[in-house]
């Protein structure tokens, strides 16, 4: 018994040695970089470091991929998951794990997020607002990783024209959020182009939002608009006082006539007819002077221009090249003369490939570069790649500024753009173009349409159905369009109060006669089916307006009497032969004699035809006529280059990669 205590003593004593004495294996662990959930665009990658400890084994880890993409190796201490290269419309969700080779109860996971690559709706319509309502509207997007950063693209592009705009007046871009929101202070329709760039550093473009905002504008004057011809159309220096007859549309009571700039003491006869004293030194010496018509505010403004010669009759009407002629400017298509720098001369702004070229007259018949020009001209937002040929261009003061502004149509896109007038020379691109849907913008024609006080427009194309579209203007150079369809293309319009309504109405180039309703919208009249360039003036001294139209298929120039209701007759004389495919025409008094003649430019013979009216409606070709000039005519302007008090011609040639424009003084 003793011994059996004491072997049983001997055992436990052994164990309790045996536990105080010996050593264990740490456990296995994992651990993964990064090991909080992670977020990326598709096709992008994670690159995963995984940390094994206590593996005396050193037999590493095994890797494991559940969800979409795949991992570029399965065996070591790092990886990298590699996201769907197809394309995916939602979300999808990968887990990566990392198992003890030696313990597989140990391991370690991290989950990644894959997106779709964030995407911008190409044309996307933001819900409408009104002035001075708030308002708050998110821009769509899909896909990407969170957080976002948004901004407004108004950048250089490889041919150095500019795209972009802005967002309506009185609205903000939230940078983070890609809410628009605010109160807007102007009407009218806005594009823009956003980019959003997301957490992952992807950045999506091409995203082109618009906002049409409409209006609430209190009762205004109208912009008045001007006829042709001023009775008288001119006056020899030297004589006495006279008094200026005037006819157009929308005049109101308190209406000016401006000679020069200066209000002449007007009468208001009714609101198309004004008459104004015009003093002896008004009319002292040889010159021309600027005639416009001025309605007080609220709205009102001037109206179109017209040029009133002060010299003698002439018997014959030449022309010469003024010094420095011809002005090298590639490809010109349209122009428009006004005293740009408000000096007193006659200056010139000149659309050509993708810019405006201003020059500023030295009253002289030469011309200085403006400062800031050429201008490029911003493609649309919603097309990136500039029209390579602009054209047409017409005046216009489209921010109530006072100062003569320009809208120039993209031909090759679906866009005006719009130059505010600094009254010195140079202009200022407004932040939005005006999208005249549905294909090259042909022609535009600018007037008050809806006689609201502010300048509208009316784009023409010879390709869609929704020709012409009217975009009413609100004074910030953003539009609202008012579509109607009409079977109507067409490459020249103009406007006129053909029917005597008060309201305007628009002839388009192929003599189709639209009724205007004042809201923009149009009834069709009469449809003629006569030429191609139009354009409107009194012709035979009766009161109502007439239609000169060129035919470039039969070389003709047809006039069409009006009747005052908006119907025509072609006057006794007419069809008449002009050179070669004419492409334009305008009217004017060039002999100083009273009565209105034109002047046409033959693309085909690389010559001007002047036809000199008898006042009746009928024209004789001047004897010096027709006038060689460069090659291709394109586009004419007349106004007194050089302050002798007779009407000078411009001519834009143009060829493809080439062309001139042509000073030629009356002599």
């Amino acid at each position: 018994m003793t011994r059996l205590c004491c072997l049983l003593a001997f055992v436990t004593a052994m164990v309790m040695g045996g536990c105080s004495t010996s050593t264990s294996t740490p456990p296995i662990s994992v651990s993964l970089s990064p090991s909080s959930p992670q977020a990326i665009d598709q096709t992008q990658s994670v690159a995963i470091t995984a940390t094994i400890t206590n593996d005396t084994s050193a037999k590493g880890l095994s890797w494991n991929l559940v969800g979409p993409g795949s991992l570029n190796t399965s065996t070591g201490l790092a990886v990298s998951y590699i996201s769907p290269t197809t394309s995916i419309t939602s979300a999808e969700q990968a887990t990566v794990t990392a198992t003890s080779v030696a313990d597989p109860t140990k391991s370690a996971s991290v989950q990644i997020t894959v997106n779709p690559y964030p995407q911008l709706s190409l044309l996307q319509s933001l819900a409408n607002g009104s002035v001075g309502t708030p308002y708050s509207q998110m821009i769509e997007l899909t896909g990407g990783t969170a957080p976002f950063q948004w901004s407004i693209y108004n950048g250089p592009i490889a041919t150095g024209n500019y795209v972009g705009g802005g967002v309506p007046n009185g609205l903000t871009l939230n940078t983070s959020t890609g809410v628009v929101n605010g109160t807007p202070t102007g009407g009218g329709t806005w594009y823009f182009e956003v980019t959003v760039t997301d957490a992952t550093g992807v950045t999506a473009f091409d995203g082109f939002p618009s906002i049409q905002v409409n209006p609430v504008a209190p009762p205004s004057n109208p912009i008045p608009l001007l006829n042709q011809p001023l009775v008288p159309t001119a006056i020899a220096p030297g004589g006495a006082g006279f008094a200026l007859s005037v006819s157009g549309a929308g005049f109101v009571s308190g209406a000016t006539i401006d000679w020069n700039g200066t209000p002449l003491t007007t009468t208001f006869v009714d609101n198309e007819h004004l008459t104004a004293m015009v003093p002896a030194n008004n009319v002292a010496t040889a010159g021309t002077a600027s005639v416009m018509i001025v309605n007080p505010a609220p709205g009102g403004g001037q109206s179109n221009l017209a040029y009133f010669p002060v010299g003698p009759p002439e018997t014959n009407v030449t022309f010469a090249n003024a010094q420095q002629s011809p002005l090298q400017v590639p490809e010109p298509s349209a122009f428009a003369t006004a005293d740009f720098n408000e000096d007193g001369k006659q200056d010139l702004a000149i659309a050509a490939v993708d810019r405006v070229y201003v020059y500023l007259g030295r009253g002289d018949g030469t011309f200085r570069s403006a400062s800031g020009s050429p201008v490029p001209l911003p493609s649309p937002p919603y097309d990136d790649f500039p029209s390579p040929f602009v054209g047409p261009m017409v005046l216009g003061d489209f921010n109530n500024s006072g100062h003569q502004g320009l809208a120039i149509g993209l031909l090759q896109n679906e866009a005006v753009d719009i130059l505010f007038g600094n009254g010195n020379g140079t202009f200022t691109v407004a932040d939005t173009q005006a999208n005249t849907m549905g294909g090259p913008t042909e022609s535009i024609t600018a007037a008050d349409f809806n006689a609201d006080g502010y300048m509208d427009l009316v784009s023409l194309n010879s390709i869609s159905g929704i020709s012409p579209l009217a975009l009413l203007g609100y004074g910030h150079g953003a539009f609202n369009a008012v579509e109607q369809t009409f079977q109507a293309p067409g490459v020249s319009s103009a406007a006129a109060d053909f029917n005597g309504d008060g309201k305007l109405d628009l002839a388009i180039g192929g003599a189709t006669i639209l009724l205007g309703n004042g809201d923009g919208t149009f009834n069709e009249g009469v449809t003629l089916n006569i030429g191609a360039i139009v354009t409107v003036a009194d012709f035979n001294g009766d009161g109502k307006l007439d239609l000169a139209v060129c035919n470039s298929s039969t070389n003709t120039v047809t006039i069409l009497l009006g009747d005052g209701t908006g119907n025509f007759v072609t006057a006794s004389g007419s069809p008449m032969a002009v050179g070669n495919n004419p492409q334009a025409i305008i009217a004017g008094d060039f002999n100083n004699d009273g009565k209105l003649d034109l002047a046409i430019a033959n693309y085909g013979d690389n010559t001007v035809t002047l036809l000199l009216g008898n006042g009746d409606g009928t024209f004789t070709e001047a004897s010096s006529s027709p006038y060689t000039v460069g090659t291709a005519p394109l586009a004419l302007a007349a106004a007194d280059f050089n302050g002798d008090g007779k009407l000078d011609l411009a001519v834009a040639n143009s060829l493809e990669g080439t062309g001139t424009v042509s000073i030629l003084l009356q002599q």
